[in-house]
């Protein structure tokens, strides 16, 4: 096990009770779909391209789909979730490692279980003709059954998922591509952009699909990100790299020292706010090729190549809340809020059940 590996209470944690799981699948689940729609707003105010709002809505699908099938795993197990309280708000990396794992057994559990008709049958005779509540380890046996013939490889979020490369319309290169990651130490989902200029043929492709799989699974510094890339690269010329680091979401499971985490957890205990208030810390990271030189790849060659020349990196943040938190932090904690490179954008409350 890396150092990166090594985890903490607060990051594998277990909530305390059914009724709080409830609401932190749904809340997480209405974060991410608030988060979809309001990229659209994202777009209008040029934080992000059409290219890169499709992008992010197809990643977004992905974490949001991979958060139900969680819940319906854990639903009736009696092993829980193991959620991230610290700055993330969202499960622990090996949650996603196990859906993983999970699709090699697929077709084995597929084959062990009734399929759902057979259950309902069966539920149903228990409840109507014998008068009984249906055994637990049957509801288990019937939410692992769903479970296994849900789960599907193209649909959820993994330790690292690359899109294709493709032709786009931005002045910083020919093509982009996209790629996501779920970083082992901050338990947090990102997704990034390469817009580059190259003579593409197969044998090039394949080395930059390598060398962002390679280079580009985890956080680091924007800057060492794109060094590695361009420097791996020998015949690609990376023109500008972006990176949008989903968020931390504040809540009542909340347990770190962020501000908006103290602002918020204080709201709720003090009834300023809703017990299910939320709001979403994302950040946006740039930078761009200013300029390029040509160095020896070793002390034993003349053969130069070009390497970029990279700017400062740009940080954005960006926070997402309803109304009433909205209202909370600009009270609170006004100086933050107003340096803001966006005011916050509003999104829905969490409906109550």
């Amino acid at each position: 096990m890396s150092i990166n590996e090594i985890i903490t209470p607060l990051d594998a944690a277990k909530l305390d009770s059914d009724a709080q799981y409830d609401l932190y699948y749904r809340m997480v689940t209405h974060v991410l779909d608030e988060f979809e729609i309001n990229l659209v707003e994202w777009n209008h105010f040029r934080i992000c391209t059409k290219e890169e709002l499709k992008a992010l809505e197809d990643y977004c699908k992905r974490l949001a789909f991979s958060i139900k099938v969680m819940q319906l795993k854990y639903r009736f197990d009696e092993e829980h979730l193991k959620v991230d309280l610290t700055e993330s708000g969202f499960p622990n990396y090996l949650e996603l490692r196990y859906i993983h794992n999970d699709l090699d057994l697929k077709e084995e559990f597929k084959a062990k279980f009734p399929d759902a008709e057979t259950f309902k049958d069966k539920f149903i005779h228990q409840l109507m003709v014998n008068k009984k509540h249906v055994d637990k380890r049957d509801l288990f046996e019937a939410s692992s059954s769903l479970y296994y013939n849900r789960i599907q490889e193209d649909k959820i979020f993994q330790k690292f998922i690359c899109g294709s490369i493709k032709k786009t319309s931005s002045t910083f290169g020919t093509y982009v591509l996209d790629w996501a990651f779920y970083d082992v130490t901050l338990n947090r989902p990102f997704i990034c952009f390469m817009y580059f200029d190259a003579k593409l043929d197969e044998k090039i492709e394949q080395e930059i699909y390598t060398t962002v799989k390679d280079c580009a699974d985890r956080y680091l510094d924007l800057d060492n990100m794109a060094y590695m890339i361009d420097k791996r690269l020998k015949n690609v010329h990376p023109r500008k790299i972006k990176r949008v680091d989903l968020g931390i979401l504040h809540s009542i499971f909340s347990k770190d020292d962020h501000e908006i985490t103290h602002a918020l957890l204080k709201a709720i205990a003090q009834k300023e706010v809703h017990l299910h208030s939320f709001s979403l810390t994302t950040t946006v990271d740039t930078i761009t090729a200013i300029n390029s030189s040509k160095v020896s790849n070793d002390l034993l060659s003349f053969k130069k190549q070009e390497i970029q020349v990279w700017s400062e990196i740009t940080k954005h943040q960006y926070i997402l809340a309803p109304h009433r938190v909205i209202q909370l932090l600009y009270g609170k904690i006004p100086k933050t809020i107003i340096h803001l490179h966006h005011e916050p954008f509003e999104v829905e409350e969490l409906p109550e059940l």
